[in-house]
């Protein structure tokens, strides 16, 4: 299985593309760990609301186990102060709630933001190059085969311009017809250059 062209200007192509598409998905990695950090600072304000709702429960349910000393109307006392030490709780449930929506709104915008560009361009690469690797394998699989390797070289007869044909021989259809295996192997050349591969080291 063919991942990288034979030919040394097409393999540095295809690896100068796997490095950016590298760079491009760490790019917009550390991008999405920004806009994810930027969203999350609108969460700031349930720190505080839950250290006030915390400090209020903690005190009101003090007050309330004291005012319970307090004879003949320490019971009817307390309740009040029981009820406060609920509000410090529903405080401590709305800090927790704001964190958990701005957490769960910069989880999306993060996804929705860093993640569309990584998934086009890695898209885009993965479908080229599996093209490719698809086409290699197909053209390289003919070579072992003589029958095979007629019909690739007769491919590179209607495929090529005439003058790569005639580059490599004066009468390329003659050429062919001598089923010659070298020359079936040139004329093969031909079509596997334009993947950027070759029949022979």
């Amino acid at each position: 299985m063919h991942w990288y062209a034979d030919a040394p200007a097409r393999r540095t192509r295809q690896i100068a593309a796997d490095l950016f598409v590298l760079g491009w998905v760490v790019l917009w990695v550390l991008i999405g760990r920004w806009v994810f950090g930027l969203v999350l600072t609108l969460a700031a304000p349930a720190v505080p609301l839950r250290s006030a709702g915390t400090g209020m429960q903690t005190r009101m349910n003090d007050v309330a186990g004291r005012v319970t000393e307090i004879p003949l109307v320490g019971d009817s006392l307390q309740a009040p102060f029981t009820g406060a030490a609920g509000v410090g709780t529903d405080l401590v449930s709305a800090g927790d709630r704001l964190e958990g929506a701005v957490r769960t709104v910069a989880w999306v915008v993060t996804l929705i933001s860093a993640g569309t560009p990584i998934l086009v361009v890695v898209l885009a690469w993965a479908v080229l190059r599996l093209l490719w690797v698809r086409r290699a394998h197909s053209l390289t699989g003919e070579l072992s085969d003589p029958e095979s390797l007629e019909l690739l070289a007769l491919r590179a007869l209607v495929h090529q311009h005439p003058r790569r044909l005639q580059a490599l021989f004066e009468d390329p259809v003659a050429a062919w017809r001598t089923r010659d295996p070298d020359t079936m192997r040139a004329l093969a050349d031909l079509e596997l250059a334009e993947v950027g591969l070759r029949s022979r080291a």
